[in-house]
C-alpha cells in the first residue's frame, strides 16, 4: 500500500512538473512525442498490434467497442482472455465486492450505454496514474483534511487505497437507497461532492426540501452528459461551479479547466475527429491512449458526439469541448420519399425545454420507425397542460424537418431506473447513422 501511495506521488509531481508544457502548443505536441516513443515499445507485447508498431497512426485500424472486444485476447498485453476478465467483473457486479483482481490486474466492466458491455483492465501502474491525475486535474492538492463522497454505480478499491489523514473517500452505492444516503451527506458535510447528474439533481432537492445548507468546495459531475439546465440548476443550489470529469472505459479523456469548459487530456491523448456533418460542428473523436499499456487504445472511435471549442481563455492548448450532445446511438434517423432525415438530441432538447417552464424532466424516446415516447415531471402548475406543450413542439419538430405521420405516446415513470445511467434522449429503434 506504501508503494502504491509513493507510486501516485512520483506521478502526480510529474505531472505538476509537466503542467506548464500543456500552455504552450510545441511544448505540448514534444510532451506528447516522448511519450509515443515509450508506447510504440509496448505495443511489441500486445499480438494484435505488434507486426504495426512501426507504421504511421493512419495505418492502424480503426476500432470500435465491438471490434475492441472481439480482439481482446490478443489486444491485451497480460495474457488475460476475455472469459477471465468477464468472470471476475461479472462476480464483482453481483456481489458488489469490486476487490478482486486477474493475477494483480484490475478489472472492471462498463455500464454499457450504448449496449455492448466493455471490459477494461488496468496495472498498478496505470491504476496510479489515473490517481494522479485526477488529483491534478479534479481534487487538486491540499494540506488541508477532506472527504470525498463518490456516488458511483460501482466502487473499486482504488478510491479506499488512497485515504490518508489529509482525504478520505467515502463510496456510495446508487443502487442503494439515496434518502438514506442524501441524510449521510449532509451529516457528514462533505468538502467534495461526485456523482452522475441525475443524482447530483436528488442531493440538491434533498438540501432544498430540508432547507440545510450545502457547504460543499467542489462538486464534480461524471458518467451522464451534463445538460445545460442541470447544470444551472445545481449551481444555483450548491451556489458554485459544476466541475466535469469525461471518462469511459476508454480512460480519463477531459476535465475542466479553471473557466469552466471541459478539455480533452492532450498531453497524454492523440484525438482524431471523424466529422459527423457538413459544417463539421458535430464529430465522433477517435482516441489513442499513450498512457494505456495493459489494454493499449489505439484509434478507437467513441460514439460520443462532440462540439470543439475555440480557444480558451484558461491558457490551455489542449482541445476545449464545447458541448457533449450525447451518443450518436440516439440520434434520431428517419428516411421519408427516399430521402434519410437526422435528427440530433440537441434540437429534440431544445423543442421540450422550451416548450413549458414547468417541466422539470424530461425523457424522449423513439420506440419504433413512426413512434416516440414521451416522458416529462413538472415542478409546478399543471401536468396535463405541459405535456400537451411538450408533445406539441415535438410534432411542430418533427414537420419542420418534414417528417410526416409521427405518433407520440405517453411514458410511465418507471423510465427513471435507480443505478441506471439516466439519458433524455433515447433512440430503441434499430435506425441510427
Amino acid at each position: 500500500m506504501i508503494g502504491f501511495k509513493l507510486e501516485i506521488l512520483w506521478h502526480f509531481l510529474l505531472f505538476r512538473w509537466q503542467r506548464r508544457k500543456r500552455f504552450n502548443q510545441k511544448s505540448l505536441g514534444q510532451l506528447r512525442a516522448t511519450k509515443e516513443t515509450r508506447w510504440r515499445k509496448n505495443l511489441q507485447k500486445s499480438s494484435f498490434y505488434k507486426a504495426l508498431s512501426g507504421q504511421l497512426l493512419s495505418q492502424f485500424p480503426i476500432m470500435d467497442k465491438s471490434s475492441f472486444m472481439t480482439h481482446f485476447d490478443e489486444i491485451n498485453t497480460v495474457g488475460i482472455t476475455k472469459e477471465e476478465a468477464f468472470a471476475v467483473g461479472l462476480e464483482s457486479e453481483k456481489s458488489r465486492n469490486f476487490s478482486p483482481t486477474v493475477r494483480g490486474t484490475t478489472v472492471g466492466l462498463s455500464s454499457g450505454t450504448s449496449g455492448n458491455r466493455g471490459i477494461f483492465l488496468a496495472s498498478q501502474t496505470e491504476r496510479a496514474i489515473w490517481v494522479a491525475a485526477i488529483f491534478d486535474r479534479v481534487i487538486g492538492f491540499s494540506l488541508r483534511k477532506r472527504k470525498v463522497a463518490f456516488f458511483l454505480r460501482a466502487n473499486s478499491t482504488l478510491y479506499e487505497s488512497v485515504n490518508s489523514s489529509l482525504l478520505q473517500f467515502k463510496f456510495f452505492d446508487i443502487k442503494s437507497d439515496m434518502e438514506e444516503h442524501c441524510q449521510t451527506v449532509v451529516a457528514t458535510s462533505p468538502h467534495i461532492l461526485v456523482g452522475q447528474p441525475s443524482v447530483l439533481i436528488h442531493i440538491a432537492r434533498h438540501y432544498e426540501q430540508t432547507g440545510q445548507r450545502p457547504s460543499f468546495e467542489k462538486v464534480i459531475s461524471v458518467a451522464e452528459v451534463l445538460e445545460d439546465d442541470q447544470k444551472a440548476y445545481l449551481e444555483k443550489v450548491f451556489k458554485i461551479m459544476i466541475e466535469q470529469v469525461y471518462q469511459c472505459t476508454e480512460g480519463f479523456l477531459a476535465h475542466t479547466c479553471k473557466a469552466g469548459f471541459l478539455h480533452f487530456n492532450e498531453d497524454w491523448l492523440l484525438i482524431e475527429k471523424k466529422y459527423l456533418d457538413e459544417e463539421k460542428k458535430r464529430f465522433h473523436p477517435i482516441i489513442t491512449d499513450l498512457l494505456r499499456t495493459t489494454q493499449p487504445i489505439v484509434r478507437y472511435e467513441l460514439n460520443d458526439i462532440i462540439h470543439e471549442g475555440g480557444p480558451c481563455s484558461c491558457g490551455l492548448k489542449t482541445m476545449q469541448i464545447a458541448k457533449i450532445e450525447g451518443r450518436s446511438d440516439d440520434v434520431f434517423v428517419f428516411v421519408h420519399d427516399d430521402k434519410t432525415i437526422t435528427i440530433y438530441p440537441d434540437f429534440i432538447r431544445q423543442a421540450v425545454a422550451f416548450s413549458s417552464d414547468a417541466i422539470d424532466n424530461y425523457v424522449v424516446i423513439r420506440r419504433s420507425e413512426k413512434k416516440i415516447g414521451l416522458f416529462i415531471e413538472v415542478n409546478k402548475g399543471d401536468f396535463l397542460n405541459a405535456y400537451r406543450k411538450a408533445e406539441s413542439a415535438l410534432q411542430s419538430l418533427f414537420e419542420i424537418f418534414g417528417i410526416p405521420g409521427i405518433t407520440i405516446i405517453r411514458e410511465e415513470e418507471q423510465l427513471l431506473q435507480k443505478g441506471v445511467k439516466f439519458k433524455r434522449i433515447r433512440n430503441e429503434s434499430h435506425q441510427t447513422i
